[in-house]
Parts: structure tokens; sequence; C-alpha cells
């Protein structure tokens, strides 16, 4: 059971032999006493009753389901109290004297697992964090590279035709120069949306995953099939994390499968957003995954998703990405 404050306490889970009454789990009862997890609550140390004549509703409810004694011992947590794991017992004769102190040990392990499981939560929601304020940062970039730099850009490459038009009865030499200051100036703007679009894709922004993942299908030089695209929006992670999945994927297609052509399916079902990427190429991704899939792993795994690799060498390639979106 977990301590709520100090009048309560939350029933977690039970056990109990066969044909033997047993507290229901997953509900809340009152933390009066002195029954043995009231004494533990107010001891921090194992304790042990006899029910017969303990006041109060908790002692009342234990008598009711058939127990005359029972023993607690405390669950800490990193130092602090959490809870307490009961055993309690429908004989006559009252629990062995020890009972209490090997409760206690177990609880000890008990406090271990749920400290474990603690800590990957909260590394869990820690990797969420960094991914988001990362694809922050990202559409932050972007803005500032399509609302200042490329926007000079655009401007310096009106101005060069204004200023060619003007010289184009003067010197070929000069318009020549123009000319090359032109061509130069639309390139850069050229990579400039490139890049932009590397950083953090406004299509997905502004219009979501299908017109997103249809835009990375298009820049592929491989056939891509874009089988399946939810039409609903999910959160800003869940389609970041979807959308680099399968930009990497065509991205990795495309180095090293030879060629070949590429299923894209996105489907959400069960609470889940699921990717799959399918390539028709040589396979064997699994004897080179670098830094790229295992950045893909990190992304999903930061919005508490799983990513799997199927290569078999001369079969194709196979991302799967599973990503929650409740």
């Amino acid at each position: 059971m977990r301590f709520e404050g100090e009048h309560w306490l939350y029933v977690m889970a039970g056990w109990s032999e066969p044909g033997v009454a047993n507290v229901s789990p997953n509900q809340r009862l009152p933390l009066d006493g002195p029954t043995s997890t009231y004494q533990v609550h107010r001891t921090r140390r194992p304790a042990r009753v006899v029910l017969d004549g303990v006041p109060g509703e908790l002692a009342d409810r234990l008598r009711q389901t058939g127990f005359t004694s029972s023993v607690a011992a405390p669950i800490f947590v990193e130092g602090r109290m959490w809870g307490a794991v009961a055993a309690s017992s429908v004989d006559a004769e009252p629990l062995p004297e020890d009972a209490e102190e090997r409760l206690g040990g177990f609880a000890e392990l008990v406090g271990q697992a749920i400290a474990n499981a603690e800590a990957r939560e909260a590394l869990a929601a820690s990797r969420s964090r960094l991914v988001e304020a990362a694809d922050a940062a990202r559409r932050a970039i972007e803005r500032d590279l399509h609302d200042g730099a490329q926007q000079r850009l655009v401007a310096l490459g009106m101005r060069l035709r204004v200023a060619r038009a003007s010289v184009q009865n003067g010197s070929p030499e000069a318009e020549g120069l123009l000319t090359a200051a032109i061509d130069e100036l639309n390139e850069a703007t050229t990579e400039l949306r490139e890049l932009a679009r590397g950083i953090h894709p406004a299509v997905l922004t502004d219009h979501g995953l299908g017109l997103a993942i249809a835009a990375l299908a298009n820049r592929s030089p491989l056939k891509v099939d874009v089988v399946a695209v939810p039409e609903e929006r999910f959160a800003a992670s869940v389609e970041a994390a979807a959308y680099f999945v399968v930009s990497e994927a065509l991205t990795n297609s495309a180095r090293y499968a030879g060629p070949c052509t590429v299923d894209v399916e996105l489907k959400k079902e069960d609470g889940r957003l699921t990717v799959v990427v399918t390539d028709s190429g040589r396979g064997g991704a699994a004897q080179r995954s670098g830094s790229g899939l295992q950045g893909l792993a990190d992304r999903v795994g930061a919005v508490r998703g799983t990513l799997s690799l199927t290569s078999p060498v001369g079969s194709g390639t196979t991302i799967r990405a599973e990503v929650p979106c409740p």
C-alpha cells in the first residue's frame, strides 16, 4: 500500500491463498489505528498487532475480511517513506514472532524496485523534455532563417535584377557580372531553404504529417509509395518523431539500399502511431547501423516509443516505430 498524507492509504496490490479473502486493491482506506500500518506510519519501523479489540475503521475492515492479526513493514524509496507492505493471518494463533522483521527484508526489495521504476520514469520524462526543447529551438531557427536571412537574400535579388535592367544598354561585362551574381544569389537562397527545411520542416508545423511525408517522398531519388497517413493532428513531439523516422529511413535507403522502391505507412491504432518504412533494397542495414539510427532510437524513446530494424541481407529493410499518441 502507498501512504497518502497523514490519514489515508491506497491499496496497490494484494495476494492471498486460495479460498482466503483479502482487502481488494485499487481502493483508498483510512489510516487510523492502532493497526500495524498505522504504527508503521507513525514510527517508521516494522510493527505487529492482534486485531481483537483494536478500534478504528481500518481495523473493522480487516476483521470483516477475517483477519485476526497482522504485521507490516515500511517501504522506503530513496530515504522517504513511500508506503508499507503488510501480511495478515486468519488463524487463531498470531503470526510468528519474527514475521515483521522478515517482512522488513522483503519491503527493502520492494522499495528498490519502486525506486528503479521511478528513476526510469524520471529519465523518460527528462529525455522527452530535452527533445521538446530541441524541437522548439529548431523551429525558432527555421523561423529566424525564413524571416531574416532568407528575406534579405530575396530582397537583394530583386535589387540586382533592377540593377541589371538599368545597365542592359551599357557595358556587356557589367551585365554579365550582375547575371552571375543573381545566379549565385538564387543558389544561396535555395541552399538556405533546404537548410531551414532540414532543421525543422515548416510544412509539418503548418499542415501536419500528410503533406510533410508527401514532400519527403517527392524529394527522394527513389520511387516512394506513401501507402497511408492519418489525417488527424498529433502532439508536436509525436509528429516530429514520426517525420524524422521517415526522413532518416528514406535517406538511408537512398544511400545504401541500391536501386529499389520504398513503401511508407503511418497508422493509428490502440492509442499508438505506428510508422513503417520498407524498402526492397539489398538489406544488411543492421551490420552498418550507426549514429543516425541510434539518434532515431533516442528520439523515439524520448516520447516513450520503440524503434525496431529488420534488414536481412538481400531482402530489404524495414524500420518500424511505435509512438504513444493518446
